[in-house]
């Protein structure tokens, strides 16, 4: 797999960013509907509600956005594993242009004293996280190798050049070998 540590970077961001989406619904009373026909069980693994003190439309507009943020890491994931450079290096942007909309989610809501900051933990530990993924697309782009045919032609011409080369060294070392043997008599 390709760019491997931007995918594990940012499918650890999807989950998150899906998981509190699905929460802050369930403390909305939108997924009380879903409990039966198959989704009880799914709905049972999920944790308790987060109990932010939201109002149900204002825990489903937070709910609305966390999954718009999971889409766009899925799309920017989709983009980055793609078979194309051109195209990868093209799905970059749109993967950090959904962390820097991520990070003026957290600072929105810290700054205006939401609870739904709260979800993003205390500490510095979720900007670090924003940083190491930062870090992932930079590491991932750095080595991801263009192949260009030219670049193959002028490593071929170099090869070519280096063996006539040796060559010619091969030649002037045997030339000056029967000089020397021929004054040496």
């Amino acid at each position: 797999m390709r760019r491997l540590a931007t995918t594990l970077a940012l499918s650890a961001w999807t989950g998150f960013t899906a998981l509190t989406g699905l929460r802050l619904a369930q403390e909305a009373g939108m997924l009380g509907g879903l409990s039966g026909d198959g989704w009880g069980g799914l709905l049972a693994l999920m944790p308790n509600p987060l109990d932010l003190g939201l109002l149900p439309h204002q825990a489903l507009a937070f709910a609305a956005m966390f999954a718009a943020l999971a889409i766009g890491f899925g799309v920017g994931i989709a983009g980055l594993n793609v078979s194309s450079v051109a195209a990868a290096r093209r799905a970059e942007p749109i993967a950090g242009a959904v962390l820097v909309a991520l990070v003026a989610l957290y600072a929105s809501t810290a700054l205006m004293g939401s609870p739904v900051a709260e979800v993003f933990g205390e500490g510095p530990g979720f900007l670090v996280s924003v940083a190491f993924t930062f870090g992932a697309l930079l590491f991932d782009h750095l080595m991801e190798v263009d192949e260009d045919g030219a670049d193959d032609a002028t490593f071929e011409t170099i090869l070519q050049s280096i063996r006539a080369a040796e060559r010619r060294a091969l030649i002037e070392n045997q030339r000056s070998s029967k000089f020397e043997e021929s004054d040496g008599h």
